[in-house]
């Protein structure tokens, strides 16, 4: 029987017990909450068949519209966004293009703060490559010369990376002031 439970269960969206026990409007809000579409339920469905349990659509469609309430704010339209993702379409029609370009700005931070981290990167290398250069070392250089040439650059190309760092910073600052996080 463990090995029976363990296969129901496995890739089901709800367990058998869940299925028996489940308050649907509950379920239905949590889906909602969670972004999920009306098609979601087919999962639930097909789950709970296992179980010899019918879902209970009316309950958990009522849940899942309060769900949405939820899911279709400004603040979670934002946080979607900063961790990179998209908002599902499942936002009544009405402030969808509201929540779009809310969430489009939370990916703009997203994706500064990946470009942040990659020039901090780029300035640590160049401040190691400095040290090492002035220290004698010279790198993977084929000649001296071609060693002492890249040292001479490097300030200037630390300077670029330093500015863009800045740049990305205030663009950020920009948009933690115009959500207030």
């Amino acid at each position: 029987m463990a090995v029976g439970m363990s296969v129901l269960t496995g890739c089901a969206t709800l367990s058998e017990q869940e299925c028996r026990t489940g308050n649907w409007q509950a379920i239905g809000y949590a889906d909602g909450a969670a972004g999920r579409s009306a098609d979601y339920l087919n999962n639930h469905n097909k789950a709970c068949a296992k179980a010899g349990v019918a879902t209970d659509y009316e309950a958990w469609a009522q849940g899942r519209k309060e769900g949405l309430t939820q899911y279709c704010t400004a603040t979670n339209a934002y946080q979607i966004g900063r961790r990179g993702a998209q908002m599902n379409a499942v936002c009544p029609a009405n402030v969808t293009a509201n929540l779009e370009r809310i969430n489009a700005d939370g990916r703009h931070y997203y994706s500064l703060n990946k470009q942040l981290s990659i020039e901090e990167d780029r300035l640590h290398n160049y401040q190691k490559e400095y040290e090492k250069l002035r220290g004698g070392d010279n790198l993977n250089f084929a000649t001296e010369k071609q060693a002492r040439t890249y040292l001479v650059e490097l300030p200037n190309k630390a300077s670029q990376v330093n500015q863009r760092i800045e740049n990305i910073k205030q663009s950020l600052a920009q948009l933690q002031l115009k959500y207030g996080y």
